[in-house]
């Protein structure tokens, strides 16, 4: 992350929402704590963060004219990797095994919202490249 650091707040920030939509979710009028987000948030940005090196999400970027695909394979290498570890964290930080639709839930939502983010990203780095050449 230290190579990319607006990648990497771009990708905290994803995981934050992801944490700020599942409290949100349960909460019975819809309030987001936001100290309570950000320790839901914190053993799946450490993990992120911690594996980042080795399954090369902030490694350079393919440029080639599928920008979906080449994103969504970058985070899915760091994904599959980073996500379970963040689950099992969160698991020792509640002090249970989380239950499987939240593993699910999980591993479904942060795909999509980090795939998501990223690529919106993607797009607007290139429209201010273009803009500014």
């Amino acid at each position: 992350p230290l190579d990319r650091p607006l990648l990497a707040i771009v990708d905290t920030i994803s995981l934050t929402i992801f944490a700020a939509i599942g409290k949100s979710s349960h909460s019975s009028d819809g309030s987001i704590d936001l100290l309570s987000v950000l320790i839901t948030a914190f053993p799946f940005l450490t993990a992120w963060l911690a594996t980042s090196p080795f399954t090369g999400v902030y490694s350079p970027d393919d440029r080639n004219n599928n920008i979906l695909a080449s994103t969504a394979l970058k985070i899915g290498k760091g994904w599959i990797v980073a996500i379970p570890i963040g689950i099992v964290g969160r698991g020792i930080i509640k002090g249970y095994v989380p239950p499987v639709p939240f593993m699910i839930v999980t591993l479904i939502s942060t795909l999509v919202i980090l795939v998501g983010v990223r690529v919106l990203f993607s797009v607007l780095e290139d429209f201010f490249v273009e803009l500014v050449n």
